[in-house]
């Protein structure tokens, strides 16, 4: 083999082919490993920022003392610990009385993010007490004033700026006031009958996190408590509960779960465009080492020596591929990193290269093999399996050998895929339907193709091969839509987010409304000019029944809708973000309801059932009309069920609403609270305004990730012009040899060219739309058309290819027709 490796090695790195291989090796190798590491550190950060919304990385709640077991648990798996104590209670100075949520907290409070408080202080001392703003205006107090919290005396020592554990529920009482755990007993405010929640924060490193909250749940499943649910004895979960940063805040994690499958859309995607640069370069190597192989085989070379011989050069160019594609993927993630924290200083990233050069660096370079195996193998024992003669004829492949290429090279990617992203479901989704479009199209292209060609028009004479010329136009469309395919994620998932988050998107909430009240409150909120939601009455009742049935006692088991007091309203119409699935929209009689589409089919109810209630009147019987999408992230009041007008006697409950109040406006504020002292307020503009930093943050990672990839991108179409430069220095050389003028032959390059270009704008955006679709189903986007890429890549990927045609292939017309075939195989 020794004497074969040597001319073979020669020979191959004279032509250019060897070198672009080389180039597409380092930039998988580089491209992933970056891309991998960055998203990981992305990730990481991410959901640190979430969690220091719940001001942990985990927290168990119960209405009852924790037991102190989960304590000693925690403490074995060096997790950090808080204890936080949550009620309601009343404040209050010689004159003024105002209801707070109060939380005790204890010296390690918070244990992710930071109490900011005025004058800073490290921690809540005893006999101290912390007020957020409005509950300083509301007592009319300022810092070094004494209050009352139910029985206990305390200094007002500081106002909260930023309070950590900020959370959204009606349960939460707004104005906060936080006081020391040791400090709860003086308040004499927790008695027989009072809510109270207990609260152990945890947080510490992920994968012990996560092997506490396995530990947990395994636990509560194997010792469920059993409950009287009417009259029977059945399994019901624990009051105690366990909540990560996910689950801590909906809103919050939804664009984050958003960005998790962007991140991985984006290394398939970039994965897709490597192995596509991969697959051409390789090809077009094995292409100018065929008469080299068939001169080898006429010698007398052995096949199995030939292929060794190649096996071996294979690694030397996996090996110079590794070495430089590793010290480019360490700088460029390093790089990537240093970037975003310039322009995303929120985010808590670190550079760790132990970490890179441990994890991502040897996925990417054992899966960049597999995919470079894939792509090259099948090619050359074709080769080695052709007779001399036929090699030297250069015969095109068989469709057996194109075939066998394919299928070894997408399975190949597929593995790549999976191995880097994780998920099995998206990867198989995304590759498969492009490999299916793929094909179509090419069919489809290739007929058209074909029909031209037998037309004997003019325009024929720019289609000499069909099936060849399908094949570039393919190529050429798959990576211009896979650059495409991120831009239209990134704009789409901008709109979705900045849709969510409209300017003056309520950021107070009213809660607990007394009927009384109601047309007053209005008037008050309409005075100031506050765009608001309508106030929805708030009756409480239980769904016991659908069509006089009980439901089972699994169903009761396996939802918690059915175990607990839900929120009922009634309304001529439905909040502005609910959509219409199912059933007729406007409701035409008394005893009707509209159900949420998800809880329907969560409890099996179906349009036309009668559902029952379980009312404080008594027991109300409504018949289900429509079934409706909600979007639960959305700062507006939301129902699973809505019943038609007049249905249930509004007096029986309250009423509920949001509201927009401006920064400047919010002193006028103060005294509605005061004048509805009987209702709950909730202000969530720190939760909105964590929200929307967020976003911010967010569409400047998708920004820079898209950047990235369409590096490969790019990579991609330099390989699609190379082999077409290959293929018309031959046809060149020959039409100059008969005669051709070199004007005639500019002309004929840029149209073709450009003609190509055209039809490759076109198929891109069916692929565009069609992965971007796929991706958009997974995100829970809107799908839509995306009348801007129609517009813009055919006419822009024409004029690029008709430039290239014009200026860059051009130049194959002033190179004499001798020694332009002279060069082909070593070009």
């Amino acid at each position: 083999m020794n004497h074969l490796f040597r001319p073979i090695f020669t020979q191959s790195f004279k032509t250019t082919g060897i070198y672009l291989l080389i180039i597409a090796l380092t930039l998988a190798i580089s491209a992933t490993t970056a891309l991998k590491f960055s998203n990981e550190q992305i990730k990481q950060a991410v959901a640190l920022q979430a969690s220091e919304m719940l001001a942990a990385d985990l927290v168990l709640n119960d209405n009852q003392p924790i037991d102190s077991s989960w304590e000693n648990r925690a403490k074995k798996a060096s997790l950090q610990q808080s204890k936080v104590t949550v009620f309601g209670s009343m404040a209050h100075t010689d004159e003024n009385f105002v209801m707070v949520n109060v939380k005790a907290v204890d010296q390690a409070f918070p244990l992710r993010g930071q109490m900011t408080v005025n004058p800073q202080q490290s921690s809540v001392k005893k006999g101290d007490v912390w007020l957020s703003q409005r509950a300083m205006d509301l007592l009319h107090v300022k810092v070094g004033d004494t209050i009352h919290i139910a029985d206990g005396k305390f200094k007002v020592a500081a106002v909260i700026e930023q309070d950590s554990n900020q959370e959204l529920g009606f349960s939460a009482f707004s104005p906060t006031v936080l006081i020391s755990q040791d400090d709860v007993a003086a308040t004499n405010a927790i008695q027989v009958g009072s809510r109270i929640e207990y609260r152990l924060l945890l947080a510490g490193e992920a994968d012990q996190i996560k092997k506490y909250e396995r530990a947990f749940k395994q636990y509560i499943k194997d010792h469920p408590p059993t409950a009287q649910v009417e009259g029977q004895d059945i399994e019901e979960q624990s009051s105690l509960k366990i909540r990560n940063a996910s689950q801590g805040n909906t809103r919050l994690m939804k664009p984050v779960s958003n960005l998790d499958t962007f991140l991985q859309l984006a290394n398939i995607l970039t994965i897709l465009l490597c192995g596509i640069a991969i697959a051409l370069t390789a090809q077009r190597y094995v292409q100018q080492n065929q008469d080299h192989i068939a001169l080898l085989r006429c010698i007398g070379a052995k096949k199995s020596n030939i292929l060794m011989a190649y096996l071996v050069l294979l690694a030397v160019v996996l090996v110079i591929s590794m070495l430089i594609g590793s010290v480019i993927g360490v700088g460029l993630g390093y790089a990537l990193l240093q970037l975003m924290l310039q322009l995303i200083p929120h985010l808590q990233l670190q550079f760790s290269a132990m970490a890179l050069l441990l994890g991502p660096l040897p996925i990417a370079m054992l899966t960049s093999t597999l995919v470079l195996l894939g792509f090259v193998l099948p090619s050359l024992l074709q080769l080695l399996n052709t007779p001399p003669i036929r090699v030297i004829r250069q015969q095109e492949k068989s469709v057996s050998s194109w075939l066998w290429m394919l299928l070894t090279g997408t399975l190949s990617l597929v593995v790549f895929s999976v191995v880097l992203t994780e998920n099995l479901t998206l990867s198989v989704l995304v590759i498969g339907s492009i490999i299916l479009l793929c094909t179509a199209l090419y069919a489809v292209i290739w007929v058209i193709l074909k029909a031209i060609r037998a037309s004997k028009s003019r325009l024929s004479t720019y289609i000499r091969v069909p099936y060849q010329t399908a094949f570039q136009i393919t190529a050429l469309a798959l990576g211009l839509s896979l650059i495409t395919v991120l831009m239209v994620l990134r704009t789409d998932l901008m709109d979705r987010w900045q849709q969510q988050l409209p300017a003056q998107t309520p950021n107070q909430f009213v809660y607990g409304l007394p009927p009384f009240d109601m047309p007053e409150f209005k008037a008050q909120i309409a005075q100031q000019g506050w765009k608001s939601t309508p106030l929805y009455p708030n009756v409480k009742g239980r769904l016991i029944a659908k069509n006089d049935q009980p439901f089972s006692e699994q169903l009761v088991k396996e939802n918690n809708s059915l175990r607990r007091e839900l929120n009922l309203t009634q309304a001529n119409g439905y909040p502005e973000n609910n959509q219409i699935v199912e059933g007729r929209s406007q409701f035409n009689a008394l005893n009707e309801v509209s159900v949420e589409a998800k809880t329907a089919k969560e409890l099996g109810i179906k349009v036309g059932d009668k559902l029952s209630f379980s009312l404080p009147e008594g027991v109300l019987h409504a018949t289900v009309i429509n079934l409706r999408t909600v979007e639960w992230e959305s700062f507006s009041p939301n129902f699973f069920f809505i019943f038609s007008p007049e249905t249930m006697d509004e007096n029986a409950g309250s009423y509920l609403g949001s509201f927009y109040v401006p920064e400047q406006s919010k002193a006028k504020l103060i005294p509605i609270i005061q004048q509805f002292s009987n209702t709950v307020f909730i202000d969530v503009s720190l939760i909105l305004d964590e929200i929307k930093n967020l976003v911010r943050v967010l569409i400047q990672i998708i920004s820079l990730l898209a950047l990235l990839v369409s590096v490969s991108g790019i990579l991609v179409l330099i390989a699609c012009l190379n082999l077409l430069m290959d293929e018309r220095k031959r046809e060149v050389a020959l039409l100059r040899s008969f005669g051709g003028s070199k004007r005639q032959l500019k002309n004929m390059l840029t149209l073709e060219i450009g003609f190509m270009g055209f039809i490759a704008g076109i198929v891109s955006c069916i692929f565009a739309e069609v992965v971007s679709a796929i991706a958009s189903s997974r995100m829970d986007l809107v799908m839509q058309l995306h009348w801007e890429i129609w517009l813009i890549l055919p006419l822009s990927m024409t004029i690029l290819c008709m430039l290239i045609g014009r200026y860059r292939l051009g130049y194959l017309s002033h190179i004499p027709p001798l020694k332009s075939l002279r060069e082909m195989n070593q070009s």
